[in-house]
């Protein structure tokens, strides 16, 4: 069989920590499932690859660093001022994203109706920004590239939710002091890049019914492509 006849639909959640993806992906997975698909749910926060020894130095400078507050352990990035360094991160990062997204989701699409991809290529970019302070990153060229291996043909849903409703479920994060402006870069980057946005600020049935709808316009197009190449 033709290997782009077994080309799944891929579908990336995207959105800061707390916000619900991991809910919304579940239960997406089983909806397909359901509905006689094959679901292959992907969980991807990248590996460090060539990046790995840029972050070792900053262990070493007390720029990356971990704390248990709370009982939970946090990991810190403050690259911000860290010139020529930050930006040698943000190039290194965008390799080691695609090299993980080859491997971790575009290799298995062959394996699956429909790929959901709960964090991706885009999340990394957003944590990268955040870290760096390289507030251009996400419009630039370099940008782009990080989503290189998905961008064509995935459907993004930004699962969107305020700092105040993320806290009440995660108070643990009012220790991340980034969140924030984690959130204003998927804001700027999903009305950028035309994102279908997920209020998930109401219950999670409304939150639901707006994923239903999305997908719905999603898989009819899946279906039509599918029937084109037939």
């Amino acid at each position: 069989m033709d290997d782009s006849r077994r080309r799944a639909s891929l579908i990336s959640i995207v959105g800061v920590d707390g916000s619900g993806k991991t809910t919304l992906a579940e239960w997406v997975a089983g909806e397909l499932a359901a509905a006689g698909k094959t679901p292959l749910l992907v969980w991807s926060r990248f590996r460090n690859y060539f990046s790995k020894p840029l972050l070792a130095l900053t262990r070493i400078t007390g720029h990356n660093y971990y704390r248990h507050i709370d009982g939970v352990m946090f990991g810190f990035h403050d690259f911000e001022n860290l010139l020529g360094y930050r930006e040698a991160f943000a190039a290194l990062q965008a390799i080691d994203v695609n090299i993980a997204a080859f491997s971790r989701i575009h290799w298995r699409r062959r394996n699956a109706d429909v790929v959901i991809c709960e964090r991706g290529p885009w999340d990394t970019l957003v944590d990268v920004t955040a870290d760096t302070g390289l507030m251009w990153l996400p419009e630039s060229g370099l940008g782009a590239l990080y989503p290189l291996m998905l961008s064509t043909d995935a459907r993004v849903l930004f699962v969107a939710r305020s700092r105040e409703r993320i806290l009440s479920t995660r108070p643990e994060l009012v220790h991340d002091d980034k969140l924030e402006l984690r959130i204003g870069v998927y804001e700027k980057l999903a009305a950028r890049n035309g994102w279908t946005v997920i209020d998930n600020n109401g219950t999670l049935e409304e939150s639901k019914g707006q994923v239903r709808w999305a997908l719905g316009l999603s898989m009819k197009r899946a279906q039509g492509g599918s029937r084109r190449s037939s």
